[in-house]
């Protein structure tokens, strides 16, 4: 991605145990981004775990899960608002819905993201309550 480039980000694949397959990391300043290439569904699916990682390295919202004193939630929120601004914008998503598509399954398709990613940009956007 441009903005991985742009930023020295590093993007890999890699095997992961966990289910997600996807982290990032930040490492003496710099920040890689790993994906699980066995763990991708579909092109969608890989766009929307590097955007949400690439979003935990520029807002540098990362947490430990042994340490309570930086909570996930807030670092997952930061990432995912981060992902969405920098996928889609509401006035493409409006564009889209004035074009008649008004299902999340829609949407996604025509944005190239999975319908889970859609959602969270609906509700981002406050066009949509999960």
């Amino acid at each position: 991605m441009k903005i991985a480039k742009e930023n020295d980000i590093l993007i890999v694949d890699m095997h992961m145990n966990g289910k997600e397959g996807a982290m990032s990391q930040s490492i003496d300043g710099m920040c890689i981004v790993a994906i699980d290439p066995h763990k991708i569904v579909s092109a969608a699916d890989r766009k929307e775990k590097t955007a949400h990682e690439l979003g935990h390295c520029m807002t540098g919202s990362f947490y430990d899960e042994n340490c309570p004193v930086v909570p996930r939630g807030r670092c997952e929120r930061r990432a995912v608002a981060w992902s969405v601004r920098n996928t889609v914008s509401k006035r493409a998503i409006m564009n889209a819905l004035h074009s008649g598509l008004t299902e999340v399954w829609q949407l996604a398709e025509h944005f190239d993201v999975t319908e889970h990613f859609m959602i969270d940009a609906l509700v981002y956007y406050g066009l949509y309550s999960a």
